[in-house]
C-alpha cells in the first residue's frame, strides 16, 4: 500500500463580516436586537445590588426571577445567531 501526501493550496482569503460592504445585514440587525434585549437585565443586577433601583427579586419574587433570566438568555441567543460568522 502506497501512502501519498496531498497538499491543498488555500490562497483564497476568507472575508470577514467587517470586510463586507453591507454592514446592516438582517443577521447583524438580529444580533444588535439581541444585545438590546439582554443589556437592561445585565445592568439591572449591579444597580439593584447597590440599592438605586429595586432588585429583581423585589420586583419578580424568588420564583419569578426565571422571567428576566429567560428574556436575557433569549437575547443572548439572538445575539449569538446574529453575530455568527459563517
Amino acid at each position: 500500500m502506497k501512502i501519498t501526501t496531498v497538499t491543498v493550496n488555500d490562497d483564497k482569503k476568507t472575508s470577514l463580516a467587517s470586510d463586507e460592504g453591507n454592514t446592516w445585514s438582517a443577521l447583524r440587525v438580529v444580533g444588535w436586537a439581541g444585545v438590546v434585549i439582554a443589556a437592561p437585565f445585565f445592568l439591572w443586577v449591579p444597580i439593584g445590588l447597590t440599592g438605586l433601583v429595586p432588585s429583581m427579586i423585589d420586583v419578580f419574587g424568588l420564583v419569578g426571577v426565571r422571567i428576566p433570566a429567560a428574556v436575557t438568555i433569549a437575547g443572548l441567543l439572538l445575539a449569538a445567531v446574529g453575530f455568527h460568522r459563517v
